[in-house]
Protein backbone atom coordinates (compact mmCIF):
# COMPACT_ATOMS: atom_id res chain seq x y z
CA UNK A 1 0.00 0.00 0.00
CA UNK A 2 1.15 3.53 -0.72
CA UNK A 3 1.13 6.26 1.95
CA UNK A 4 -1.95 7.73 0.24
CA UNK A 5 -3.73 4.37 0.47
CA UNK A 6 -2.79 4.03 4.15
CA UNK A 7 -3.93 7.57 4.94
CA UNK A 8 -7.19 7.13 3.04
CA UNK A 9 -7.88 3.86 4.86
CA UNK A 10 -7.12 5.43 8.25
CA UNK A 11 -9.37 8.43 7.55
CA UNK A 12 -12.23 6.19 6.42
CA UNK A 13 -11.80 4.00 9.53
CA UNK A 14 -11.90 7.01 11.87
CA UNK A 15 -14.94 8.44 10.11
CA UNK A 16 -16.74 5.08 10.30
CA UNK A 17 -15.87 4.74 14.00
CA UNK A 18 -17.48 8.11 14.69
CA UNK A 19 -20.64 7.37 12.70
CA UNK A 20 -19.62 9.37 9.65
CA UNK A 21 -18.57 8.09 6.27
CA UNK A 22 -16.68 9.17 3.22
CA UNK A 23 -17.70 6.50 0.70
CA UNK A 24 -19.54 9.09 -1.36
CA UNK A 25 -16.38 11.20 -1.67
CA UNK A 26 -14.36 10.25 -4.74
CA UNK A 27 -10.74 9.31 -3.93
CA UNK A 28 -9.37 12.37 -5.75
CA UNK A 29 -11.79 14.65 -3.89
CA UNK A 30 -10.96 13.07 -0.54
CA UNK A 31 -7.59 14.84 -0.58
CA UNK A 32 -9.15 18.30 -0.40
CA UNK A 33 -12.50 17.58 1.23
CA UNK A 34 -13.30 19.19 4.56
CA UNK A 35 -14.15 16.09 6.57
CA UNK A 36 -14.77 17.92 9.83
CA UNK A 37 -11.96 16.12 11.65
CA UNK A 38 -11.48 17.33 15.21
CA UNK A 39 -8.37 16.83 17.35
CA UNK A 40 -9.55 13.42 18.61
CA UNK A 41 -10.22 12.26 15.04
CA UNK A 42 -6.73 13.37 14.05
CA UNK A 43 -5.20 11.64 17.06
CA UNK A 44 -6.95 8.39 16.14
CA UNK A 45 -5.82 8.76 12.54
CA UNK A 46 -2.21 9.36 13.61
CA UNK A 47 -2.28 6.27 15.84
CA UNK A 48 -3.56 4.14 12.95
CA UNK A 49 -0.89 5.55 10.65
CA UNK A 50 1.85 5.03 13.22
CA UNK A 51 0.84 1.38 13.39
CA UNK A 52 0.62 0.88 9.62
CA UNK A 53 3.51 3.10 8.45
CA UNK A 54 5.72 2.80 11.53
CA UNK A 55 6.30 6.54 11.93
CA UNK A 56 4.86 9.48 13.83
CA UNK A 57 6.10 12.72 12.25
CA UNK A 58 4.44 14.73 15.01
CA UNK A 59 6.81 13.37 17.65
CA UNK A 60 9.68 14.51 15.46
CA UNK A 61 8.47 18.12 15.73
CA UNK A 62 9.66 18.79 19.27
CA UNK A 63 8.42 22.36 19.61
CA UNK A 64 4.72 23.12 19.32
CA UNK A 65 5.41 25.91 16.84
CA UNK A 66 7.12 23.37 14.54
CA UNK A 67 4.13 21.05 14.42
CA UNK A 68 2.33 21.06 11.11
CA UNK A 69 -1.23 22.27 10.71
CA UNK A 70 -3.67 19.75 9.27
CA UNK A 71 -6.75 20.96 7.49
CA UNK A 72 -7.17 18.36 4.74
CA UNK A 73 -6.20 14.84 3.88
CA UNK A 74 -3.69 16.39 1.47
CA UNK A 75 -1.94 17.93 4.49
CA UNK A 76 -1.59 14.46 6.04
CA UNK A 77 -0.29 13.04 2.76
CA UNK A 78 2.35 15.78 2.53
CA UNK A 79 3.45 15.29 6.14
CA UNK A 80 3.73 11.51 5.92
CA UNK A 81 5.30 11.51 2.46
CA UNK A 82 7.94 13.93 3.71
CA UNK A 83 8.54 11.88 6.86
CA UNK A 84 8.84 8.65 4.87
CA UNK A 85 11.37 10.19 2.49
CA UNK A 86 13.48 11.79 5.25
CA UNK A 87 15.96 9.73 7.24
CA UNK A 88 15.12 9.50 10.95
CA UNK A 89 16.86 12.11 13.04
CA UNK A 90 19.62 10.93 15.34
CA UNK A 91 19.69 12.26 18.87
CA UNK A 92 23.05 12.23 20.71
Amino acid sequence: MTPLDEITAAIRTVLADTGRSAPDIAPGRLLTADLGLDSLDLAQTIVLLERSLGIDPFRQAAAVENRPTIRTVADLVAIYTSALSSPPSQTP
